[in-house]
């Protein structure tokens, strides 16, 4: 699977970033020209990076960090990633600023082994629950399936019924909410998705807590 990272999204071309809608969702890149078309494999896991506002000023702390953005400059630069493209992004995180405070925090940091532990133990409960399936990882399961297999009772998915109902989400993100809840499940070793992973893989979609 390939990786690509695309640097200041927004400054790409409108119909560039549109063109990712179909890969993203159906993992296959269609090609028509005139002499006819073809269909290639197009599996690959896209991030995305992105200011706040075109000059950048509006991510920086301090009192002395002016943005001359106007207003219509910021809803113009953030217009330029759809809604149906970022419908598709399963995990959309806002980060903040590194302060000097950050740096002199303490704490145990988990090494980079444990994590690869976390993750290999986590591909290894996927493929044992999919060994029967036509697909082998989370990212591919279907949200009925899901459901299903997991039994999820109405209370687990509260939260989650109540942002498709309002809106929030669509239902290709309610499926996929699914999707990255079973993958939190999965890395803390738990048998199922419960209700708090499931708001915290609502949070990571929504940036709402």
């Amino acid at each position: 699977m390939y990786f690509p990272f695309l640097d200041e999204a927004p400054e790409f071309s409108r119909d560039v970033l549109e063109a990712l809608r179909q890969p993203l969702e159906a993992r296959q890149v269609h090609i028509h020209r005139a002499w006819g078309s073809m269909v290639l494999p197009a599996s690959f896991q896209l991030v995305m990076a992105a200011n706040p506002c075109p000059c950048g000023a509006g991510m920086q702390a301090g009192a002395n960090t002016v943005c001359n953005c106007t207003p219509m400059d910021r809803r113009r630069y953030s217009n330029r990633l759809s809604g149906p493209l970022l419908d598709r992004v399963d995990l959309q995180l806002e980060l903040y600023p590194v302060t000097p405070a950050d740096l002199r925090l303490g704490g145990e940091q988990e090494s980079s082994a444990g994590v690869a532990a976390r993750v290999e133990h986590a591909r290894r409960a996927q493929a044992d629950r999919y060994a029967n399936c036509d697909w082998s990882l989370n990212a591919m399961a279907p949200g009925p399936w899901l459901r299903d297999h997991f039994g999820m009772r109405p209370a687990a998915l509260r939260s989650l019924d109540r942002a498709l109902e309002t809106g929030r989400i669509t239902m290709r993100g309610y499926d996929r909410v699914l999707r990255v809840a079973t993958t939190l499940t999965d890395l803390a070793g738990a048998e199922a998705p419960d209700a708090d992973r499931i708001a915290a893989a609502l949070a990571l979609r929504t940036q709402e807590t």
